[in-house]
């Protein structure tokens, strides 16, 4: 039985490849992908080529590694194909937010940036009645202008007005005294009464112009306003030229 156990001189790399593999902890994932397909397929063969004639290897096992062996490939090619569709998705979202730069946006805030160009247009977000809603634009020197909002609805709306502030409204930059007002950054504050007599703040959406984007580690975008305010593209309600 010596006779059939031994092994040819030639085949030295095996045994030293056996001895070396009956430490449990060589046995990990990086080091089977290290040694790949071809290199299993001939440790097999050479496996077969010496194993005992009266004691034969069950087929079952040779199956079982060859298949883990392709799981463990296709599990690698899979990951190189994440990492490649992740790099795409990144160049894609630069791209995007590149053309972001320079237009107008609407989002959740109290600031915004007023152009003579055209006049600034905001939102109430709301799902509560109000008797009546007071807008009040404010700059760094204090109170620019106020408005009132039934003044933005015609004699139907107001007939038919059910508390709700669904309407946009317009500030043309003129104050108070009907002076106009030079470009530049602006607050807003919204406030109305409701149906119980009391004064209660109101959301507001406003206008800024993106000044620069920037891509964050986990694939979001900020914007940077022109009013120095950085927010987070989940804000954003609306985008205009």
């Amino acid at each position: 039985m010596a006779d059939l156990l031994s092994t040819p001189v030639g085949n030295s790399d095996y045994l030293r490849a056996l001895q070396q593999n009956t430490d449990p902890s060589a046995q990990t994932p990086s080091s089977l992908s290290a040694m790949g397909q071809d290199d299993f397929l001939l440790l097999l063969t050479t496996q077969l080529q010496n194993q005992d004639p009266s004691k034969p290897m069950d087929a079952t096992d040779f199956v079982t590694d060859l298949t883990q062996m392709s799981q463990l490939e296709a599990t690698n090619s899979m990951n190189a194909s994440i990492v490649a569709m992740t790099a795409s998705f990144n160049n894609l979202q630069t791209m995007q937010g590149a053309s972001l730069i320079g237009r107008n946006v609407q989002i959740e805030g109290d600031k915004f940036s007023y152009s003579s160009e055209r006049p600034s247009q905001f939102s109430l977000k709301t799902d509560e009645p109000f008797i009546d809603i007071t807008v009040v634009i404010s700059d760094e020197d204090g109170i620019v202008k106020e408005l009132n909002y039934l003044d933005f609805l015609s004699d139907s709306e107001k007939a038919s007005w059910d508390g709700l502030a669904s309407k946009p409204i317009e500030w043309d930059g003129m104050d108070d005294v009907g002076a106009a007002r030079s470009d530049g950054v602006y607050s807003i504050t919204a406030y109305g009464t409701d149906s119980a007599g009391e004064s209660q703040s109101i959301d507001t959406v406003v206008g800024s112009r993106v000044n620069t984007v920037g891509i964050n580690p986990d694939g979001t975008m900020t914007l940077t306003l022109a009013t120095g305010e950085k927010v987070g593209m989940d804000t954003v309600r609306e985008i205009s030229g």
